[in-house]
């Protein structure tokens, strides 16, 4: 897997530890907010998972060329894009890990991955669409790569207005 880059001939997608990436801009948000008594800290910087490669190069581990090809190919004709939050937001844990989500909508999501599976011949449900907002360790996310680690892994959690209006909800 190579190091973060920007794929597919723009600067809208990523490639960065084995997910496909579009970043999000996110303003007002406080620097720290206190869940379940522990003080989390705002990310850096803030994106959407769109497909984690990794978990397909798992099983297949001569992909990952096609993956990128096929995705890229994707949008050129299709536009994924953010297009709104959802008013969801999930408390997250894995081990000593915690964050806190906001679910999202991404446009043509579940199309590509339609295409991946037809054109790979192996399953790729669309990814959960969510952006992590803050990190108990330092930018330290959580995979939520299904909508079963969604539920195993999260909780649905009520937040503070302010957070709701940085994200214009």
């Amino acid at each position: 897997m190579k190091e973060k880059k920007y794929i597919c001939g723009g600067d809208t997608f990523t490639y960065n530890k084995g997910y496909i990436t579009l970043p999000v801009e996110l303003n007002g948000l406080p620097e720290t907010l206190s869940i379940e008594g522990e003080t989390l800290q705002k990310r850096a910087s803030f994106h959407v998972s769109l497909l984690c490669v990794k978990n397909i190069l798992s099983s297949h581990p001569d992909l990952e060329e096609e993956i990128l090809d096929l995705f890229c190919a994707f949008t050129k004709e299709n536009k994924i894009s953010f297009v709104a939050y959802t008013g969801e937001f999930r408390f997250a844990q894995d081990k000593e890990r915690k964050t806190l989500v906001a679910l999202c909508a991404v446009s043509n999501l579940k199309e590509c991955s339609e295409l991946l599976e037809e054109k790979l011949g192996i399953d790729i449900p669309p990814q959960p669409t969510h952006v992590t907002l803050y990190t108990l360790q330092p930018d330290a996310g959580i995979g939520l790569n299904s909508p079963a680690e969604i539920e195993g892994k999260s909780v649905s959690i009520q937040v503070s207005e302010e957070v709701r209006d940085a994200l214009g909800l």
